[in-house]
């Protein structure tokens, strides 16, 4: 009986894990967010655009033989690219019909999961190290390649605050959000900031994917996985609050650390998942829920 109970590890906390995670949550949320917030459309294709993003660049390093800087620029630009082109054709003309755009997601999920399953197959392939070695991080050994997706990951999320909230085209976007009316009286064309904050977030998921790739793995199962690990701290932090994504996706990250650290890597899904119950039950709306759409 005794060798049936679950056994308690009295590992330290890995501090580093826990940031190096929550920075992961983040990144493969807040294109998510910000593509319901802007355009109201809750996009079930997201964890596919994070997979497109890690396996071109793989295909870009390993087949095209560009360097990181490039494959990575590649890659972003073109998911970026055909998404933007996805909803103008498909979603953009039906995209107050909510049922009807949330089907023509999920159809995009399934059809790309199916190619990339079909180009490279359903078992999970090693990405390339680019920054090889390690370093001590309070007693813990932590590879370079995570300390530069972290600082990648964080970098990236503070460029595209400063976007949003310092630039003409962030302005653009929060007016087209607040009032599509006000914002085309005032001579700014709603389509197109449609059309450019698809793109963004776009661009923000499918870098976040070759970070995942880089130090996780590449494979169909864990971008699935990513999918619904998206959702949940969108939901966390309350459907259509952007910022709200950063300070979630830390929680949940330190709650999968210290849950993997206590009981075992087994227990990473279920600590992440009472948290968030705990959190609904007192805040249904999210931690950052008050309105539908904030940014």
């Amino acid at each position: 009986m005794g060798e049936d109970r679950v056994k308690i590890n009295h590992e330290p906390l890995n501090f580093f894990d826990g940031v190096f995670i929550g920075s992961i949550f983040a990144i493969a949320t807040i294109g998510l967010s910000f593509f319901y917030t802007t355009t109201g459309v809750f996009n079930f294709a997201h964890g596919a655009l994070l997979m497109l993003g890690g396996y071109l660049t793989y295909t870009a390093l390993t087949h095209l033989k560009l360097p990181l800087f490039f494959a990575a620029i590649f890659s972003v630009l073109l998911v970026a690219s055909f998404m933007t082109a996805f909803y103008y054709l498909s979603l953009l003309p039906i995209r107050k019909q909510h049922i009807t755009s949330i089907i023509i997601t999920l159809a995009l999920l399934l059809m790309l999961e199916r190619l990339i399953t079909v180009l490279y197959g359903p078992w999970g392939l090693p990405f390339p190290t680019f920054f090889p070695g390690v370093v001590n991080f309070a007693g813990v050994e932590v590879s370079l390649q995570k300390i530069y997706v972290t600082i990648s990951n964080i970098l990236v999320i503070f460029v595209f605050w400063l976007l949003i909230s310092k630039t003409w085209i962030g302005l653009g976007i929060r007016a087209t959000i607040d009032n599509e009316d006000v914002a085309e009286a005032l001579g700014i064309n709603a389509s197109r900031m449609h059309l450019l904050s698809v793109f963004i977030s776009s661009a923000i998921t499918a870098f976040g994917g070759i970070n995942i790739a880089a130090t996780l793995f590449l494979s169909p199962i864990l971008m699935s996985q990513m999918n619904v690990v998206a959702i949940t701290v969108s939901i966390l932090a309350g459907l259509g609050s952007i910022w709200g994504v950063i300070p979630a996706a830390f929680i949940l990250g330190f709650a999968d650390v210290i849950g993997a650290t206590i009981f075992g890597g087994w227990f990473r899904f279920v600590s992440m998942t009472l948290v968030v119950i705990l959190v609904l039950i007192v805040r249904p709306r999210g931690i950052f829920g008050q309105m539908e759409r904030i940014v």
